[in-house]
């Protein structure tokens, strides 16, 4: 893309536009591709590892990194966008993150980094562009808005207070666009804001910069000032500048400033490199010889991310050493280097870093990606990186998504399943074998790992149990037959740090309580299969639903879900480098649906799919909803879900969600899902995408044939246990209303009997044992669950006679019968024992015994 293009492309942009973002850098594109605030939950490994807090809900893509914690915009109030980001560590060694956004400076305790805390917010003028560095116990922040140099006093920070003690206007324009500081000699350097180059202030009272100098002769957009202590230019300082013409798009480069004398600066090198476009942000390599320099403009959607090395040995004369790239499309914006690795933030492809041990051929080894959509050459996402915190922590600002605080390289505790993850659990409870792994001896905090599991009522915490040498062992309860568990693991480490696996805040492991699963239907939709696009009452001008393998936009997937695989629905197709809203879905609703699925004959069928929706761009965000129903007969619909219009899962990625159909519909052989994408606002961008559709009927026991387990029968009350046997009391012809009674008062157990009405008119004799249920006897052909013992042979020969009520009659038509067991108080003789009883059924004409009952029990108490 040349000057003339971009710059015809800027001078589009109305005035009212830019001044909605105050006296910006005008030339800056950022502007030009501006997404709402992602408004959704943030993530905290601290709270989910005290059993509360949530997932996002949202897959960061990473490698060799791990998500600490997120705090959305909102967390901060409701500023439009983040901006740069700094860390700041007081005198009692407590780490802080300082993140720039479009309201003011924000300052957060991160000596926690899985608990972060917002400590203060400072005000400034709304702008787009902020930027902040820290110099002894102060921190001064700078914006494109004006305000000049806004000075916070963070003394008192480890008590909560951070005080604006002080704000600077000289030097002209009170517009900026960066600031640097020299810790070492103490001095203050603001670059750009209009088209200014530095403008340089004395920090000996720190608390009231004062301007000594200036430098103008070209447009500076940021610097690094170093003042060397041994080698060559020992006792120099010197500013590396990144710099030009024209607001720096003119004759691009950088310049090397003599900045030792404040009076007499001296211009001492300049350089340029092949096809420099805009030179944004540079850092020096640690020994101070070489410098990598980002040009923001010169990815355009075919160049990869390049980043430019340059030997700075000889301040006068620099010399360009090559490039290196990541093969990434996305634009190179700010980066920092620490020991042998380079911190790039990135834009849309996030936190890269690199490994500069070859400070001439450095390559990438990890990434952590805030902005999941794609890695498109546009500007949004990752503003900026802090890696210099002790601890070890990366923080990292995001135009769209606030604040993250990253793990790079192994973390200190790992979790590995020796078994694997399971997808199905044992109703009755299951054992899960875990091993968690120590980056260093002594790296786990003992008693601190736990597993965390919801069936739908609520997160329960349990420890592991202990095996020994990093064994441990994660034990679910019983748990309803059918019903779906989410879970996941967390531990301390000793560095202070809450870790959870699953890591990255997407969202928990998922398996359903049941003995065994099989699948009905699955479709990657990878080919045709039946669906349906269009339903009565369409009217999406574009947007409409399609198969293919999509081409991504800032709001549209670039890979479907399977793998291996590249076809899904999708909300319509645009060109290749084409805009976010070329086809996205406008002026109405378009419908999907699945072809007819029998399942007639399941009694616990759920159904899954992975779908990715967004609503969060243009310029009536999140204005829309996603829309989930299903059928059993493709005229009657039910909703199984409405996405949006705000929450976790409105901003693109792909998300899992599953549901039992019972819970909606009663499943028949014509059952039916579709989903329903709208946009029924003004100028909104609405993406939605849907993959790897599957149906799977648990094996759950059904006794009353009503298509739904037993277990979920009695969780959702459709059903009575009133003996806590697991069986639902209209499956047993023998259910009771207590399972115990206190011996000191006594009371009473009362029966029903349910037998079949095939039985009905036949006589019923209600029998007894204190000696369990097992082996039982025969009478012909039936099976009784009682022992024969004495207390069996005085209910056999002792009918309606106490304790027994009514043991001894005749079914009525239904089958149907009532009976009780009447205690006396003061039987305490009785306390601990165990009665069980039963009935059998006897034709009354051959005597022929045709029936026996389940057998309930009674506990005596004291």
């Amino acid at each position: 893309m040349t000057h003339v293009v971009r710059l015809g492309l800027l001078s589009a942009l109305s005035v009212s536009a830019l001044a909605l973002h105050g006296l910006a850098h005008e030339d800056d594109p950022k502007i030009l591709h501006r997404k709402p605030a992602y408004r959704g939950p943030g993530y905290s490994a601290g709270a989910l590892g005290k059993g509360g807090g949530s997932f996002a809900g949202t897959t960061f893509p990473a490698q060799n990194a791990t998500l600490i914690s997120w705090m959305p915009l909102s967390d901060f109030g409701s500023p439009d966008n983040g901006a740069d980001c700094w860390g700041y560590v007081s005198p009692s060694g407590r780490e802080y993150a300082i993140f720039c956004h479009y309201d003011g400076t924000s300052f957060v305790e991160v000596t926690d980094p899985s608990n972060p805390q917002l400590v203060a917010t400072i005000n400034g003028p709304d702008s787009l562009w902020r930027d902040t560095k820290t110099y002894q116990t102060y921190a001064y922040s700078v914006s494109e808005g004006g305000g000049g140099i806004q000075v916070m006093n963070l003394a008192n920070i480890d008590n909560g207070q951070v005080t604006l003690v002080n704000t600077v206007t000289s030097g002209g324009t009170t517009a900026t666009h960066n600031v640097a500081i020299d810790e070492e000699s103490g001095f203050l350097y603001r670059t750009g804001g209009s088209d200014e180059g530095l403008r340089i202030y004395n920090l000996a009272n720190p608390a009231s910069p004062s301007l000594v100098a200036q430098w103008d002769d070209r447009y500076v957009h940021d610097a690094q000032i170093k003042t060397f202590t041994s080698g060559p230019h020992a006792g120099k300082q010197i500013a590396f500048c990144c710099s030009g013409f024209n607001g720096g798009f003119s004759s691009t480069g950088l310049s090397i400033l003599d900045v030792t004398v404040k009076g007499n600066i001296q211009h001492v090198g300049q350089i340029t490199w092949p096809g420099a476009d805009y030179s944004h942000q540079a850092w020096l390599s640690d020994d101070g010889t070489i410098l990598y320099v980002n040009d923001e403009l010169d990815e355009n959607g075919s160049m990869p991310t390049t980043t430019y090395i340059i030997d700075v040995t000889s301040l006068t004369n620099p010399v360009y050493r090559g490039s290196f790239n990541n093969g990434n499309t996305a634009v190179g914006h700010n980066l920092y280097v620490k020991g042998d690795f380079i911190y790039e933030a990135n834009y849309r492809s996030g936190l890269r870093v690199f490994d500069a041990s070859n400070p001439l051929s450095p390559f990438e080894t990890a990434y952590f990606d805030t902005d999941p959509g794609g890695d498109g050459a546009s500007f949004n996402g990752m503003w900026s990186n802090y890696p210099f915190l002790p601890s070890g922590v990366i923080v990292c600002s995001d135009m769209e998504r606030g604040l993250f605080l990253v793990w790079v390289g192994d973390p200190p505790i790992t979790f590995t399943y020796p078994s694997g993850l399971p997808t199905l659990l044992d109703p009755a409870g299951e054992s899960l074998d875990v091993q968690v792994g120590e980056s260093f001896a002594g790296a786990l905090v003992p008693g601190t790992a736990q597993l965390h599991y919801d069936v739908g009522q609520g997160t329960v915490s349990v420890d592991l149990v202990d095996l020994g040498g990093g064994n441990f062992s994660a034990d679910f309860p019983s748990l309803p037959c059918g019903s779906g568990v989410e879970f996941y693991l967390s531990a301390q480490s000793s560095t202070g740090i809450t870790w959870v696996d699953p890591p990255g805040g997407a969202g928990p492991y998922q398996a359903t309580a049941t003995p065994s699963q099989t699948t009905v239907f699955s479709d990657a939709l990878e080919s045709a299969s039946g669906w349906t696009v269009g339903a009565a009452g369409d009217d999406a001008t574009t947007g409409v639903w399609v198969r293919g393998n999509p081409i991504g936009t800032g709001a549209q997937p670039e890979d479907d879900h399977s793998s291996p695989g590249t076809q899904c629905y999708f909300t319509g197709q645009g060109s290749f480098g084409g805009s976010i809203g070329e086809n996205d879905v406008d002026d109405g609703k378009s419908t999907l649906t699945s072809p007819a699925i029998d399942l007639s004959n399941h009694v616990e069928p759920t159904i899954s799919y992975w779908r990715w929706y967004s609503n969060t761009g243009g310029a009536s965000p999140e204005a829309d909803v996603f829309v989930v129903e299903i059928s059993n007969n493709g005229s009657t619909w039910v909703n199984v879900e409405t996405v949006g219009p705000t929450g976790s899962d409105v901003s693109g990625g792909w998300n899992l969600h599953q549901f039992r159909v019972g819970d909606f519909v009663t499943p028949t052989s014509n059952v039916r899902v579709r989903f329903i994408a709208s946009d029924e606002g003004s100028g909104s961008i609405v993406e939605a995408a849907i993959d790897d559709i599957v149906v799977s009927e648990n094996g759950c026991p059904d006794c009353n044939g009503n298509l739904l387990s037993d277990d979920m029968d009695i969780l959702t009350g459709v059903s009575l246990d009133l003996d806590q046997d697991g069986t639902p009391d209209d499956c047993q012809p023998l259910s009771a209303d207590t399972g115990s009674i206190g011996t000191i008062l006594g009371g009473q157990q009362n029966f029903v009997l349910n037998a079949d009405p095939a039985f009905g008119g036949e006589l019923y004799l209600l029998l007894g044992t204190v000696t369990g249920t097992a082996p039982g006897f025969d009478i012909g052909p039936v099976h009784v669950d009682l022992n024969q013992d004495a207390y069996f042979n005085i209910t056999l020969v002792n009918a309606n006679q106490p304790p027994l009520v009514s043991s001894f009659g005749t079914l009525d038509s239904s089958g149907d019968a009532t009976a009780a067991f009447d205690l006396p108080s003061g039987f305490t003789t009785l306390i601990g024992t165990t009665a069980h009883h039963a009935y059998i059924t006897i034709n009354p004409v051959s005597g022929v015994v045709t029936f026996a009952s389940n057998a309930v029990s009674l506990n005596f108490t004291f």
